[in-house]
């Protein structure tokens, strides 16, 4: 059986899980990324860690999506410009 591929997360999802937190929330924001999925609950600020597998098992269903990436600032781009070399 081909192994399907992996969930599109990003950090700053916000997720919904199938069954509340003890807390009572059902939301949860993507705050680390990897084998494991770092959540953050929305109800009472709990930290956990759930591996990807079990957080797609668990997950409803997307409330809002995160960026795809976090921009780069191009500190380099003003040494991009080659220089000139002068000879003396």
């Amino acid at each position: 059986m081909p192994a399907s591929e992996p969930l599109q997360v990003f950090i700053g999802d916000v997720v919904r899980l199938r069954k509340p937190h003890p807390c009572g929330s059902h939301e949860w924001t993507v705050v680390r990324l990897g084998a494991d999925i770092g959540l953050r609950c929305h109800g009472c600020n709990r930290r956990v860690l759930l591996p990807r597998r079990e957080l797609e098992r668990r997950l409803k269903g997307f409330t809002s999506r995160g960026p795809d990436y976090l921009p780069i600032p191009h500190a380099a781009a003003e040494t991009d410009t080659p220089t000139e070399i002068t000879s003396s």
